[in-house]
This record gives C-alpha cells, sequence and structure tokens, in this order.
C-alpha cells in the first residue's frame, strides 16, 4: 500500500443537501454560458448577482411552490450539458459550430428567462 494518497483522500465527499444542489447546478450553468458565448461570438455575460441571490433564496425555501423553478433549472442543465458536448466534439473538427452555438445560446436564454421566472413566482409572498 502506498502512502501516497491517504485513504481519507480517497473517500467521496458527503453528498450536497438538496439547497446546495441548486446553486451548484446554477454555477455550472452560468459557468458554460461563459464557454458557449465564445463558442457563438458573442459578448461573455456578465456575473449577475441578483439572480444568483434568487436561487439562493429559492434553494432555502424549499416549498412546493419552487417545483418549477427546480424543474426549469433541471431542464436548463440537461439542455446545456447535452449542447455543450455536441459543440465542443464539433469544435475539435473542421466543422463551424458557431450556427449550432447561437441556436444554443437562444435556447440557454429562453431557460435561463424561464427559471428566473418561475423563481420569481415561487418567491412572490
Amino acid at each position: 500500500m502506498s502512502d501516497l494518497a491517504p485513504q481519507a483522500d480517497l473517500a467521496p465527499p458527503p453528498p450536497l443537501d438538496a439547497a446546495s444542489t441548486l446553486v451548484e447546478q446554477w454555477g455550472a450553468v452560468e459557468d458554460a454560458a461563459r464557454v458557449l458565448a465564445m463558442l457563438a461570438g458573442r459578448p461573455t455575460p456578465v456575473h449577475d448577482v441578483h439572480a444568483e441571490a434568487r436561487i439562493g433564496l429559492l434553494a432555502a425555501v424549499q416549498c412546493t411552490r419552487s417545483d418549477p423553478a427546480i424543474f426549469a433549472l433541471g431542464e436548463l442543465v440537461a439542455t446545456m450539458r447535452a449542447g455543450l458536448d455536441a459543440l465542443l466534439a464539433a469544435h475539435g473538427t473542421s466543422a463551424n459550430p458557431q450556427a449550432a452555438a447561437i441556436r444554443l445560446w437562444n435556447e440557454y436564454e429562453r431557460g435561463r428567462a424561464q427559471v428566473l421566472s418561475e423563481a420569481a413566482k415561487a418567491l412572490a409572498c
């Protein structure tokens, strides 16, 4: 047995709770949007602290009214994951992925607006 990596370092981290998962998903989508902007030839989106705070509040609320926003975020994550995988695969070839990147960018903007709209509805008291 090697002493290079103690057993504690190899143990999987504890699972994230639901609130952390939402915030992590939102952060991942926003990071992916920066890469997508580059591929689509769009300006890089600025860090939106208000949207991030809204998702953080949504994660903290944990009520059934937040289900549509959580669903919309899951849909956006899935769309971005599949779309970016395809774009990055095409980027390494002679194909020009810009038209597809622009289409995915439009889907990102639509999905992001939907998530934030549903989050606002869930947080309205």
